[in-house]
Parts: structure tokens; C-alpha cells; sequence
């Protein structure tokens, strides 16, 4: 056993990435042993070295998104950096809210998972309503790298698996699935956007679904992007609200004319709105929310009569996967869409009236959530009533009470968006608190001198890691080592190993660029306290 005292201070760690990992439990009985005579219980307790983190972006690619691709592709770096300073084992994977529909050809790929450079298909940046071409604005201006330049590398998703390529980003401690090169901020920029050709119904919860359902298809190239033990975050990008019918009865919806705004003699975007939204009094209204209606705009608790699909369906799908999750994981999901600016942080709420354009109103049957002039053009969307019924069943718990998890999509910048959403996600990647009383071998000193081995076990084969070196300019990896610890105690120690009464925190340094095993788990065994009430502080 190690036996090493640590005072320790916020010291750098240059040249370094850091990973800490998560506690968890061991259905293995606690070994004694005798040290100097006397029996100390050992806590073989594990240690998750677990920061993986799986992101999916629905994107909405209708006619008017242009403008807000290219703010998402142009300041997405946050999210990413924000990631990788963390010791994230990320992957990202882009879909669109495009399930087709009538009047929308063929252009269908919602829950498709998309990974192709946008400066290779500038057809899909021509909107097939008002022929408007947004390749230089959301493509060019962000992106010069074709797929020839992006060609994903082959990945094992299990340490036994074959590897191939999988169609979506991939990074951990510096070892990602991108060209040499290519850095996964540069690719994101060229695949994110993705066009503005798509069908107007957008349609962000079924899109979603059908994502995570191919996920979990062997047959599908989506297969095996869900991790069990990874978090799942969820950021839809949408200026109109969720269209998500019902196939049945798609005609009832769209063709007949049940649904139509006020006055129109043609099917628009307000049937959208009509047929899943009910609002209070007269405009503007005191409040609006989500419903189930059926063909004849009745409300109706069966789901196969309700002409959009209910929300209940995908709160339930989610909240299924959030249920099979490994240690804790969480589901989190984040929506950009009509809201007004502050809107997250509760200092400003969303107003429900009709719009005094008329041409507005007809299109959308509510006028706009938020508008905003961007670069001379006026950005309006409209309010995303199902969306947010959605996104509140998933408000992370270390979000601020009064704060919300829906921003606004006609902000100039969506970079305070972007770092509140990762923020939320940092939240859930807690230290490694180890997860009982660690004995103090020299109660006489301030500083806690501990006995613990921390070992790493990957393909079957079991590797003793080290203790970091404290060099002149902080902590080091020690030369010939891929992987050491560090200790965390007193001061040092994170605030949530403070709330769990624990006295010893790890941290895992792995030398940059060094490729970390799939299957990679990470123990620390450590000699336990006998009167965790009085070290520890424990009920």
C-alpha cells in the first residue's frame, strides 16, 4: 500500500489533461487486513473514471434558419472547449427536425444522424419556398473544409467491437476520430450547419425519437451512440413550434380544413400551432399550453386520435433512457427557440398574442415569441409551447431555482446560450469523492496522511496507477507513466465531497493525445476510518 502525506494547494497542472471520475459501489464484500497488529477494514470501493458525455443536436434546417446555422456554427467553440477542460469523453451527433410531410418532397432525414460538410451541398442551403440562397452566410462563412478533408477515422464502440467510421464527432483526453489536424471545433463548423431546403413542419420531438430509436438499431450506422453510463444531453435549434403529427392522420391535419388559420384558404404554418395549443381569454392571453387534439379539435386522452403526437410520448421516451442509465447518469435537454432574451434566467416571460401583421398571423396562428434585428434583418420565431412542456420535465438539478433550460433563438450571439447549456452539464459531472471515511494514519498533523491504492483495469488486465509528482511548477505525470492520481483533501477538497462528509477526492491525469480503452474502469482502495462519525462527520 501507498502511505503518502499531502498538503495540498491549487496548483497547475501544465501541459496536462485532467479526468476526474465519479464514485460508485462494489457488490464485493470489504476485505480486512492486518496492518501493525490491528485489523483495518479496506474500503475496495470503485472509483468511475466517468466523464463521458453524449450530445444530440436536433437542427432546424426549414427555409428561415439560415442566419441562426450560422450563429449556432460560429459559436458552438464554448461548448466544446468548456467539454474538453473538463476531461469530457464527448461525442456529438447532428440530426434535423425534417420528417417529411405533405407538400415537403422528398427531403426527409429527421433522426438520420448527419455528418457531411456543408460546403459539399450547397443545394441544401436554397430554400424550395422563396429560392433565397444562405450558403455564404451559413456555410462559407464559417467552414472550407470539404468531406475529403473530414474523413471520420474507424472507432470501436466496445473494446471487442469492429472498428469502423460512426457518423458523428468523438473526442477524449485528445484522442478524437478526426483527420490529423482537424480540430473538433473546425469540423462542428462545417458539419452543423445543415441547410435551409428542409420541410417546413418541423417536427424537433419526433426527429428526436427516431434519433434515439436508430441509436439503439443494430442495423442502423446510429447504432451504439448511447452510451449507458454517459450523460445524455439533448439541444434542439428551432425558431417555430413542434410539429411532430400524427401519420394517420396527417390529412385531417393538413388538408382539411379543421386546423387553418383564421382566414386562409390554404394550409400553413399555423395548423402547427392550432392543432396542439389551447390559450386562456382573448389576446393577449394570459397564458397558452399544450394539448391533445383530434381531428375535429376536440380534446381527447386517446393518443392514437391526438392529430400531433402528445408530448407525454417523448417525456416518457426519455425519461425510459434516463431509467437504463449506469451511476446516476442524467437526461438533460435544452431548447433554442421563440423565447425573448433573459428568458432562461427568469428575468423576462413569454408573451402570448396575436400578431398585428396579418400575413404573420396566417402563416404562424400566434404572433412571435421574440424578434430581434440581426445584421439588419429582423429574426422573429414563434412561441414553443410544446417545446417548453418538453425541455421543463428535464431541468437539470443543478440548475438555479427560477432558471430555465429555453433560450432564445433571436439573440445576435448564442455563445451566454451556449455556456449556460454546458454549464448545466459540468454540473453533473461531479469529483471523484471517494465514498466512505478514510482513515488519518497521523491524527497528530493537520494534513491527512492516507494509505490508498488506485489501480485501472481495461480488457481484462489490471494496471497499478501512480501518484502524480510535484514538480517546481505543480503536479506532474511522472516520466514513462500515461496515467497518475492526485489527492484532494482538507481546503482542497470540492464542494460536493464537503456535502457527502468525505475527506479524500481524486483527480486522474492521463498524458494528452494517449488513447483511453473503452471499457476502462478505475478503482481506489483506501484504509477506512473505524469512527467515520468523528473524522468524517457522518450520521
Amino acid at each position: 500500500m501507498q502511505n503518502r502525506r499531502l498538503t495540498l494547494s491549487c496548483l497547475a497542472l501544465p501541459m496536462l489533461v485532467a479526468a476526474s471520475f465519479a464514485s460508485g459501489c462494489n457488490a464485493h464484500p470489504i476485505k480486512p487486513v492486518d496492518l501493525a497488529s490491528n485489523i483495518v477494514e479496506m474500503g475496495g470501493l470503485p472509483l468511475d473514471v466517468n466523464k463521458k458525455v453524449d450530445v444530440l443536436l436536433v437542427l432546424d434546417n426549414s427555409g428561415s434558419m439560415g442566419d441562426e446555422q450560422a450563429n449556432l456554427a460560429a459559436n458552438f467553440g464554448p461548448f466544446i472547449d468548456r467539454l474538453e477542460q473538463a476531461g469530457a469523453d464527448y461525442r456529438i451527433a447532428i440530426t434535423t427536425t425534417d420528417i417529411g410531410g405533405p407538400l415537403c418532397g422528398n427531403t426527409a432525414n429527421g433522426g438520420q444522424l448527419q455528418l457531411s460538410s456543408c460546403v459539399d451541398r450547397p443545394g441544401t442551403f436554397v430554400s424550395a419556398v422563396t429560392n433565397e440562397d444562405k450558403f455564404d452566410v451559413a456555410c462559407a462563412a464559417q467552414c472550407e473544409l470539404g468531406d475529403a478533408d473530414l474523413q471520420i477515422r474507424p472507432t470501436s464502440i466496445r473494446a471487442d467491437g469492429e472498428a469502423v467510421a460512426r457518423p458523428w464527432i468523438e473526442s477524449f483526453n485528445g484522442v478524437d476520430n478526426l483527420p490529423t489536424g482537424v480540430e473538433p471545433i473546425e469540423a462542428f463548423a462545417c458539419f452543423a450547419p445543415q441547410g435551409i431546403s428542409g420541410c417546413g413542419w418541423e417536427s424537433p420531438l419526433e426527429a428526436t425519437a427516431r434519433a434515439l430509436d436508430n441509436m439503439q438499431n443494430v442495423d442502423r450506422p446510429e447504432f451504439g451512440f448511447l452510451r449507458d453510463d454517459a450523460l445524455l444531453a439533448v439541444l434542439i435549434v428551432t425558431d417555430e413550434v413542434d410539429c411532430s403529427f400524427n401519420p394517420s392522420l396527417k390529412n385531417e391535419l393538413f388538408v382539411e380544413d379543421t386546423f387553418y388559420a383564421e382566414g386562409a384558404n390554404s394550409v400553413t404554418s399555423a395548423v402547427c400551432w392550432n392543432g396542439g395549443v389551447q390559450c386562456a381569454g382573448e389576446s393577449p392571453y394570459a397564458d397558452c399550453w399544450d394539448v391533445d387534439l383530434d381531428a375535429n379539435g376536440q380534446l381527447t386522452t386517446d393518443p392514437a386520435a391526438s392529430v400531433l403526437r402528445p408530448v407525454s410520448r417523448y417525456v416518457e421516451l426519455l425519461e425510459g433512457i434516463a431509467a437504463t442509465k449506469i451511476g446516476g447518469r442524467e437526461v438533460l435537454v435544452s431548447v433554442i427557440a421563440g423565447v425573448p432574451a433573459d428568458y432562461n434566467s427568469g428575468a423576462a416571460e413569454l408573451i402570448y398574442a396575436d400578431s398585428e401583421d396579418p400575413n404573420f398571423q396566417r402563416d404562424f396562428g400566434i404572433g412571435a415569441g421574440c424578434e430581434n434585428e440581426v445584421n439588419g434583418e429582423l429574426q422573429t420565431a414563434v412561441p414553443p409551447v410544446r417545446l417548453a412542456t418538453f425541455a421543463e420535465a428535464f431541468v437539470g438539478a443543478g440548475v438555479d431555482e427560477g432558471r430555465r433550460n429555453l433560450y432564445s433563438v433571436c439573440e445576435a450571439d448564442y455563445t451566454p446560450a451556449i455556456l449556460d447549456i454546458v454549464a448545466g452539464i459540468e454540473v453533473e459531472l461531479p469529483p471523484a469523492c471517494f465514498p466512505a471515511c478514510v482513515l488519518d494514519l497521523d491524527a497528530s498533523t493537520e494534513a491527512l496522511e492516507f494509505s490508498c491504492d488506485v489501480t485501472q483495469s481495461a480488457g481484462g488486465q489490471d494496471q497499478g496507477i501512480v501518484e502524480c509528482a510535484l514538480g517546481d511548477s505543480g503536479w506532474e505525470l511522472p516520466a514513462g507513466e500515461d496515467a497518475c492520481w492526485i489527492a484532494k483533501t482538507g481546503a482542497d477538497l470540492a464542494e460536493a465531497c464537503v456535502a457527502e462528509d468525505r475527506n479524500l477526492e481524486f483527480e486522474l491525469v492521463r498524458r494528452p493525445g494517449v488513447a483511453v480503452p473503452g471499457d476502462v474502469v478505475v478503482s481506489a482502495e483506501c484504509e477506512l476510518s473505524s469512527r467515520p462519525s468523528i473524522d468524517c462527520g457522518e450520521g
